[in-house]
């Protein structure tokens, strides 16, 4: 699985644990410390799943998640609630306002690497979804063929048999 992913956390002791935690085999991670480093980071790559670390205000969280979603609607967000702050509204509305999960820290790693596994089915579903109902075909040039010929051009008003 190569995922490319963003950690946001303002801990950078917490991050850096978790980032070396994280390491997958052919995945791509960078790390964001502010929200303004992280929209920087997100206006120049394209990333399949964001952590976000709530740390603080579940508000300024929740703000963030809203910007990714306004810049990268088919991004999958997790975000990473402290066991004391973490509540089933707050769940809920983060959500409502567009995330893959709401996570209670501490976790186990392996549950994270999971809900980041299905986060990562869920984009890439919805992409081949994006795709199809668009009209473009995988690699032909948005025409599908099943046979895997390209298709050739056709004179308008000769039939296409």
């Amino acid at each position: 699985m190569a995922v490319r992913l963003l950690i946001i956390h303002p801990d950078d002791g917490f991050r850096r644990h978790l980032t070396e935690r994280m390491r997958f085999d052919k995945g791509r991670m960078l790390e964001a410390s502010t929200a303004a480093e992280a929209s920087e980071l997100i206006l120049r790559h394209r990333f399949d799943v964001i952590l976000i670390g709530v740390a603080g205000s579940r508000q300024d969280s929740f703000a963030l998640l809203i910007m990714i979603k306004e810049l990268r609607p088919l991004t999958e967000v997790i975000l990473l609630t402290p066991l004391d702050a973490h509540t089933l509204n707050g769940s809920i509305q983060a959500m409502q306002l567009g995330a893959f999960d709401d996570l209670p820290v501490p976790l186990d790693i392996h549950t994270l690497k999971n809900r980041i596994a299905g986060a990562y089915q869920r984009k890439t579903a919805r992409e081949k979804s994006k795709r199809t109902a668009s009209g473009l075909g995988e690699d032909q040039g948005g025409i599908s063929r099943p046979s895997g010929k390209k298709a050739k051009a056709v004179p308008e008003g000769v039939k296409n048999s």
